[in-house]
C-alpha cells in the first residue's frame, strides 16, 4: 500500500468586501499560481454553497489557467473531506476551496490544501513573477469538459459505504432525521443508504442556501431547534446535524436532547472497540467536572481517553505522528476526527457510524446515552 500523502490546509477568510475582496482574491491566486508552477504540482478548485463562492471558483481557475497550472474543477459543491480524499487518492497534487467553514454567511475565504514541502501561499512571502491581464469577474460558465467535470461525491459516498455495515443500517427499520444546513453534505446520507433501504432518513434545510437560513451553519442549541422538535415528535431514533463544511456533528436523542461532545465521542470510542476493533486515543475537551467513571470506561473498552485543553491543536497533532492511533476526537464545536477513516474533521462518517451503533444494538439513542451516563457515574460497571 502507497503511503499516504502528507498535506497541510493553509486559509484565508475575512467578511466580505471589507477583507474578503476580489483584490485579494486575485493577489492570492496569483501568489498560489507562482507556489505551483514552480513546483510542477497540478490543482483543484472546488467551492462550497457559499454566497458567490462558485464565481470566485471560476475565477481562479481562470487565473491559475494564466499561470500554466494544471488546474482542473468541480462544479457541484464539496466539503473538505471529500477532497481530502481526492488528494489522498493522488488524483491532484493540491487543491484550492472556497469556504469559510462553519464561519456566518458574511465570511468567505480561500483554503489551500497543499504538501507539507510546500510554502503558505497567504502568508505573502511568495510573489507573483507576472501580472497578466485579469479574467473577467463574474466570469462565464466553464465550457464542459473532463477538467472542469470532476465528481468528489461519488467516491467519497462508495467510501463511506465501505466503513460502515450499510446493510445493517438498511435493515434494521429506523427513522432519522439528518440536517445538512444547507449545506454541501446535502442528499449523501439517503444516497448511502440508497433505494429500498427499510431505514428512513428524513433530510431537512437540504437546498443550498447561500445565507444559511440566516444561521450559523454550524450545529449547536441555537441552530437545532427545529430538528430536536422534529425528532421528538416523531418519536424517531436520532437526529443528526451536519454543518454546511462537513466537519463537525451535533445529535439529537429521540426525546429532543442534545448529545454533549464528551459523550458523542465515548459512544463512538466503545462502538469502535467492540464493532470495528480499534484501540487507541479517544481525545476528547476537558470537562467541568470530571466524570468518576472514566477510568472504568476505559478498561472496559481498552481505548485511553485524553484530555485537552485544545482539543483541535492535540488532535492535528496525534493525526501528524500517528494518524492511526486516533480512534476518535472531538471539539467543543462537534468537529470530530475518527483517525482510522479520515485525516482530520469528517461528520458525515462519525454520524454514519452513530447511526451504524443505533441499528447494532436495536435501541433508540436516549437508551444508549442513559447506559453511558450511568457508567460514567459509577452506577452501572457493567
Amino acid at each position: 500500500m502507497s503511503q499516504r500523502p502528507r498535506l497541510t490546509w493553509h486559509r484565508w477568510e475575512g467578511v466580505y468586501s471589507a477583507d474578503f475582496s476580489l483584490e485579494g482574491v486575485r493577489r492570492r491566486t496569483r501568489q498560489l499560481g507562482e507556489l505551483l508552477r514552480n513546483r510542477g504540482w497540478s490543482c483543484l478548485v472546488a467551492h462550497d454553497t457559499r454566497f458567490m463562492g462558485v464565481q470566485f471558483a471560476r475565477y481562479a481557475f481562470r487565473v491559475l489557467e494564466q499561470h500554466g497550472v494544471a488546474v482542473s474543477f468541480c462544479p457541484t459543491p464539496a466539503t473538505p473531506p471529500m477532497i481530502e480524499l481526492a488528494l489522498e487518492r493522488r488524483r491532484f497534487d493540491c487543491a484550492l476551496l472556497f469556504s469559510a467553514g462553519n464561519r456566518p454567511h458574511w465570511f468567505n475565504g480561500m483554503h489551500a490544501l497543499v504538501p507539507l514541502a510546500g510554502e503558505n501561499p497567504f502568508d505573502g512571502q511568495v510573489q507573483p513573477l507576472s501580472e497578466p491581464t485579469a479574467p473577467y469577474f463574474p466570469p462565464e460558465p466553464l465550457p464542459t469538459s473532463e477538467a472542469t467535470s470532476v465528481d468528489l461525491r461519488t467516491g467519497y459516498i462508495e467510501t463511506l459505504r465501505a466503513q460502515v455495515d450499510i446493510d445493517l443500517i438498511r435493515r434494521a427499520t429506523l427513522t432519522l432525521f439528518v440536517d445538512p444546513m444547507n449545506g454541501a453534505t446535502s442528499g449523501i446520507v439517503p444516497t448511502v443508504l440508497g433505494e429500498g433501504t427499510q431505514t428512513r432518513a428524513v433530510e431537512i434545510n437540504r437546498e443550498p442556501d447561500p445565507l444559511f437560513n440566516r444561521q450559523t451553519p454550524s450545529p449547536s442549541e441555537a441552530t437545532m431547534p427545529r430538528i430536536r422538535k422534529l425528532v421528538k415528535e416523531s418519536d424517531s431514533h436520532l437526529g443528526v446535524g451536519i454543518s454546511a463544511d462537513g466537519r463537525a456533528l451535533g445529535v439529537t436523542t429521540n426525546i429532543g436532547d442534545l448529545v454533549p461532545p464528551l459523550e458523542i465521542a465515548l459512544l463512538l470510542g466503545q462502538h469502535l472497540a467492540r464493532q470495528h476493533r480499534l484501540r487507541g486515543l479517544v481525545v476528547v475537551p476537558q470537562p467541568e467536572v470530571l466524570p468518576p467513571g472514566l477510568a472504568a470506561w476505559e478498561a472496559a473498552t481498552g481505548q485511553k481517553i485524553e484530555l485537552a485543553a485544545d482539543p483541535a491543536a492535540r488532535i492535528a497533532e496525534i493525526v501528524a505522528q500517528d494518524r492511526g492511533g486516533l480512534v476518535a476526537g472531538i471539539t467543543l464545536a462537534g468537529e470530530i476526527t475518527i483517525g482510522r477513516y479520515s485525516g482530520s474533521a469528517d461528520a458525515m462518517v462519525a454520524a454514519l457510524l452513530l447511526i451504524e451503533l443505533v441499528a447494532q444494538n436495536n435501541a433508540k439513542l436516549r437508551t444508549l446515552t442513559d447506559e453511558l451516563r450511568a457508567k460514567l457515574q459509577g452506577t452501572n460497571p457493567s
